[in-house]
């Protein structure tokens, strides 16, 4: 049997693309899909498609990145596989076998380029976040207006007598989130 699967990191991205793209170039008996961060493999459809897989079986994917976003995830992922004789088709590598020893060797050294990236980026991220911070300029994630609401209502139960704990849970708001924000419109209560 041979299985698609597709993923993209958010349900904002169009993940039939990738579908409709495989299915053009391979013949799927069944095609699983998420649509969720690669930072873990613990996902609903690769689970499902996990379980699925028998000895013999392929698995087509467009792109490593698409299977998981750390080396040791995804090493660990095609060991598995290997180990239960299912193969691994990278249609980006030239469908290459990634659960075979020239595939291995490929998936090892651009698994170790994608982490690589990921931690780039996230290294960049900080940089911005520090100069803007540095600035002026950084804010945070801000509150959602529901979120201001209920953090508006809790002061409300604050001001009748109840704990800042109990006024949070009354008012369906988390008491981080209630401190964080009488903390930033700095109200002594």
């Amino acid at each position: 049997m041979q299985y698609i699967y597709a993923r993209t990191s958010t349900k904002e991205q169009n993940v039939q693309q990738q579908i409709d793209y495989l299915e053009s170039k391979y013949k799927a008996d069944d095609v699983f899909s998420d649509q969720q961060s690669g930072k873990t493999i613990d996902r609903p459809s690769f689970n499902k498609l996990l379980s699925t897989v028998k000895s013999g079986d392929t698995i087509i994917c467009q792109d490593l990145s698409r299977l998981a976003r750390d080396t040791q995830s995804l090493l660990s992922f095609v060991e598995d596989m290997t180990n239960k004789n299912v193969a691994i088709q990278i249609d980006d590598l030239g469908s290459t076998d990634i659960t075979s020893a020239t595939g291995k060797m490929v998936l090892t050294t651009l698994a170790a380029v994608a982490t690589m990236q990921r931690e780039q980026m996230i290294e960049k991220q900080q940089i911005g976040i520090l100069r803007a911070k540095a600035e002026g300029k950084f804010k945070g994630k801000q509150q959602s207006q529901k979120t201001i609401d209920a953090c508006i209502k809790a002061l409300g139960y604050v001001e009748k007598g109840l704990s800042k704990e109990a006024a949070a849970k009354a008012a369906g708001v988390g008491k981080a989130t209630l401190y964080r924000y009488i903390k930033e419109v700095d109200l002594a209560v």
